[in-house]
């Protein structure tokens, strides 16, 4: 089942649900208004038999209410339908008719609209299979199924073979070009099987779903993936049923054995033998694979031997988060909740959203079902339809259904009408087939009803237009219609109309022109949402938001003022403390703070712990330590000056020295840990620092033309002369031993070492002498920096040497 949110849950289970629905085609979107309805049929374990490894390809027949044309074979569509989580049409206050004469004007209340929002979800990528446009009946009608359209060639394996079940599986899935899921396929069996032959890739598929005691499916993200059935919790009240919508078999299936025939080699020819694993009674599911063994038949019956579930068939009104192969739990007649496998599944789509979900199995099973059309397969789903009772038929179609039974229920199109027929026995030797109820109508009242005129002073005509808005309208033709009782409108469209007494209190959404309406004595304590615009001023109820390009706001004793007319804003206390920001220029008056400039326009603002801010066109100065050190950022770059600067964090403190240096040293030293995110370039040495004995010493650092890491230890020789030396995990995740890295050996005794051989994680040493010790140390290069060597630098050599000259490098050689 799909992930979704809980109001996607509530707006599936509510009374009113509003649905939207989304058909992109080679880029173009189609949306509800653009067709007259959709239907979606899916499949999982599922057929007239529980079909262990089934590859059912989903399909859709979209209707369409225009000609398009430009649809090709092939074409890819994907299929979103959507629901409202929150519908702005029916979320007002349920307000009691007023009667016509008594109204009262109260006040009016505006309301702040909310526009309808959707969440949706997708059914999956389809590839065009037949596009039929009808200009007779203005309609384009499109079939489509899913990615198994690709995999109907004839699969050749270019493997090993025993080879991995696994192995096999992602071959298909390389070799037909399909996406797979990641993490379902690491989950497939790395049993051993023979070389399949004479297969496609789809019955392929099939077949490494029957070892997974599954079937494989193209998911809602279209990648392909092999499942088992899953259960997500997943229940479907009473309520969401249709009326008679749930038959339920009362005749538990439960599987009995599994049995597959294979052909076996024999000296004397080829041999047909049958392989069994569980009970040779009850329901047995018959599999064709020509590559199955014992142990694994016996390992697909383990997987699937506790399985069971009541037959069903249920119409409801549908979930479309809900996917073939969960395990849904249903209520029956009796009030008694029971859990069934959803293994066929049917959404329709006219606007609003219907389904059909069912178990309908026998004993047996094929490795692949075929492919059939959306409406062979819905007859195929009533053929084998069986009621509560578990005893009749339930059949739908034009022809009489074969050996019927008595009270087998037959439902019979007759043209536009639809018919019920039921098996009875006629008399002691004859039964038949007996009609029980039409929508036709009888052709006397029909008769009537066509030749009626009605009285002009009632009804002219009724009929469905769509001259509002483009859907379809109940219109009412006449010369006066007057309702005398009490009549409710719940939602309508008046183009003009003359109401002797509104009370406002009834009006609670929409818009009033108050260029039309003079409103006296409005109690403002009423607006509680929306906006109030002016000519120069605007208020936003909702956010907040005040927008106003003329005139003041101004607090007691004119203490703080907003003055859009004079352009600036101020805020002083009692004691004449305050600041004044006018024309861009920010002015501060305090009793500690003075206001003052400098030559570069710079503007005391703040005293910022024992320090002071500067700010001004060219730049700003922190200046810390009474004077004594800043740091300026200006139009030259970033100047530090100073004794100190400390930076404190959660764990502790780092400590810069500006200047002076560590120890009298010249330039900038860092106390505490420092990282640097990204290279590092030093014109100078990099040391390491010692305290020692006599006073603290630094050790440069060895480099090399290229980026090598290298590793220390010790080890000796067996008794058959030679060590496998392992690579140090951690240091194997540094430095890349795939390509070729050295080994240096020191011996430690009077034998003679090499290196024998190189592998990525380990190497091989040899003496010549058993039981010898050695030292080994490891140079490799750095992963990410393979190919690094001795890598050209932006500035050249006439920067290093002006550098050199001023003074910013002094090394130890120049020193000495």
């Amino acid at each position: 089942m799909l992930e979704v949110s809980n109001d996607f849950n509530q707006a599936m289970e509510a009374d009113n649900r509003r649905f939207e629905t989304r058909i992109k085609i080679n880029g173009k979107l189609y949306t509800k208004k653009d067709i007259n309805s959709w239907t979606y049929t899916a499949g999982s374990i599922s057929g007239e038999t529980f079909q262990i490894g089934s590859a059912f390809s989903n399909s859709i027949k979209i209707e369409f209410c225009s000609i398009i044309e430009d649809i090709k074979e092939l074409d890819e569509i994907t299929l979103e339908v959507g629901i409202a989580t929150y519908d702005a049409d029916y979320h007002y206050e349920n307000i009691p008719p007023g009667k016509v004469g008594e109204a009262q004007v109260g006040y009016a209340k505006l309301i702040h609209y909310q526009p309808t929002i959707f969440e949706y979800v997708t059914l999956g990528t389809f590839y065009v299979t037949q596009s039929d446009p009808d200009r007779n009946g203005k309609k384009t009608t499109v079939e489509a199924r899913d990615r198994f359209v690709f995999l109907e060639s004839l699969y050749v394996s270019e493997l090993s073979y025993p080879a991995k079940i696994r192995d096999v599986a992602l071959e298909i899935a390389n070799r037909s070009g399909s996406v797979i899921n990641e993490t379902n396929f690491s989950m497939i069996s790395n049993s051993m099987i023979a070389k399949p032959i004479g297969y496609t890739y789809r019955q392929a598929m099939g077949l490494i779903a029957q070892f997974q005691a599954g079937y494989v499916r193209f998911n809602r993200l279209n990648q392909l993936e092999v499942m088992q059935l899953v259960d997500p919790k997943f229940s479907i009240s009473p309520a969401e049923y249709f009326q008679r919508g749930l038959v339920k078999n009362e005749l538990m299936y439960q599987i009995g054995g599994i049995s597959c025939t294979i052909s076996v080699q024999r000296e004397s020819g080829t041999e047909q033998i049958t392989l069994r694993s569980g009970s040779n009674t009850g329901p047995q599911i018959v599999l064709e694979n020509k590559v199955m063994t014992q142990d694994l038949l016996d390992a697909i019956y383990q997987k699937i031997k506790n399985i069971n579930f009541y037959p069903f068939s249920l119409k409801w009104r549908g979930n479309p988060a809900l996917e073939t192969g969960d395990w849904i739990t249903l209520t029956d007649r009796d009030g008694t909740p029971f859990k069934t496998p959803n293994l066929s599944y049917t959404l329709s789509f006219k606007g609003g959203l219907t389904a059909t979900s069912s178990a309908s199995t026998n004993s047996s099973a094929q490795t692949v079902s075929a492919y059939t059309k959306p409406l062979e397969q819905t007859l195929k789903e009533f053929s084998s339809r069986i009621d509560a009772a578990g005893n009749n038929s339930v059949y739908d179609g034009l022809t009489p259904p074969p050996y019927p039974k008595v009270g087998d229920i037959w439902f019979k199109k007759s043209r536009p009408d639809d018919e019920i027929w039921i098996y009875s026995k006629i008399s002691d030797d004859k039964y038949d087939w007996v009609l029980q109820t039409s929508t036709k109508l009888p052709d006397d009242i029909a008769n009537k009803i066509e030749n009626a005129t009605p009285s002009d002073e009632i009804v002219k005509t009724i009929n469905l237009s769509k001259e509002t808005d483009g859907k379809e309208w109940l219109k009412i033709t006449g010369a006066k219609i007057w309702l005398t009782e009490q009549t409710r409108i719940d939602d309508a469209i008046i183009k003009d109309a003359m109401i002797g007494n509104l009370s406002a209190s009834k009006i609670n959404a929409g818009t009033l022109n108050a260029a039309n309406v003079n409103v006296v004595n409005l109690n403002a304590k009423s607006l509680s949402a929306g906006t109030i615009i002016g000519t120069n001023l605007s208020i936003n109820l909702d956010d907040g938001e005040v927008q106003f390009t003329k005139g003041f706001i101004e607090g007691g004793k004119g203490r703080i003022r907003l003055d859009m007319n004079e352009n600036y804003l101020q805020s002083f206390s009692s004691q004449g403390d305050g600041f004044i920001v006018k024309n861009g220029i920010f002015e501060f008056y305090s009793s500690f703070m003075t206001s003052e400039k400098n030559k570069m326009g710079t503007l005391l603002l703040d005293i910022i712990n024992d320090g002071i801010l500067f700010k001004g066109k060219k730049g700003f100065t922190i200046a810390t330590d009474n004077y004594e050190g800043s740091l300026s950022v200006n139009t030259k770059g970033i100047t530090i000056n100073g004794k100190m600067i400390q930076l404190l964090g959660n764990g502790g403190n780092a400590s810069i020295d500006i200047g002076g240096g560590f120890g009298g040293s010249n330039g900038i030293g860092f106390i505490g840990k420092s990282s640097f995110m990204g290279d590092l370039s030093v014109l100078g040495s990099k040391n390491a620092i010692h305290v020692t004995r006599d006073g603290v010493r630094a050790t440069p650092a060895y480099e090399t033309a290229e980026s090598y890491l290298g590793d220390i230890g010790r080890n000796y020789t067996r008794e058959n002369c030679e060590v496998w030396v392992d690579i140090d995990e951690l240091f194997s995740d540094t430095v890349n031993t795939d390509i070729a890295y050295e080994v240096f050996l020191q011996a430690y005794c009077d034998a003679n070492f090499w290196v024998g051989d190189f592998k990525s994680d380990k190497f091989l040493i040899k003496s010549d002498k058993p039981m010898s010790r050695f030292s080994w140390e490891i140079k490799a290069k750095r992963r990410g920096y393979e190919n690094k060597r001795l890598v050209e630098q932006q500035m050249n050599n006439e920067f290093l040497i002006n550098a050199h000259s001023e003074g910013v490098f002094k090394g130890d050689g120049e020193n000495e």
